[in-house]
Formats: structure tokens, sequence, C-alpha cells
């Protein structure tokens, strides 16, 4: 994946776009709770492949492996929403 920033905008269409998918209230609750806690951890630069798994080494540190799985299939759905690829 290239450097890029991630906005809160691009944040915002990804919340209405599982809305519109009509997925849960919790599940969009929970993916958008994700998103933010990596927009708030890689906010000091461009979110680049290293920055991800710097990211999975972090939350590994403090999750289970099952609760970091699921972290970062939050974050893997909203690069999918934006077109990034590794």
């Amino acid at each position: 994946m290239k450097g890029r920033l991630l906005t809160a905008a691009e944040i915002a269409e990804f919340t209405e776009h599982l809305v519109l998918e009509e997925w849960s209230a919790a599940t969009v609750e929970k993916y958008v709770r994700d998103v933010r806690a990596f927009a708030a951890y890689a906010s000091d630069g461009e979110i680049t492949k290293e920055t991800v798994i710097a990211y999975k080494k972090h939350l590994q540190e403090i999750y289970a492996v099952r609760s970091v799985n699921s972290m970062l299939a939050s974050i893997n759905c909203l690069f999918t929403f934006l077109g990034c690829t590794t």
C-alpha cells in the first residue's frame, strides 16, 4: 500500500457505506471504533504497509489473538472500501 493519510471524511464515508450495506448497528459501531483507534495510532504520518504491521504488533502486546484479528478485519474492510492494496 502506498502511503496515504486517513481523513475524518473517509471514516464518515466508510460509516455510511456500512450502514447502507445494512450491517448491524453493533458491527458498524465496532468497525468504526476500530478504524478510529487505528487512525489515532497513525495520526503522525502516512499510512503504509509498515504502519499496519507496527499497529498489529502493538495490538498483539495488549490483546488476545482473537481480538487482534477482529480489529484487523475492521481495518482491512476499510482498506477494501478505500480501494487500497498492499
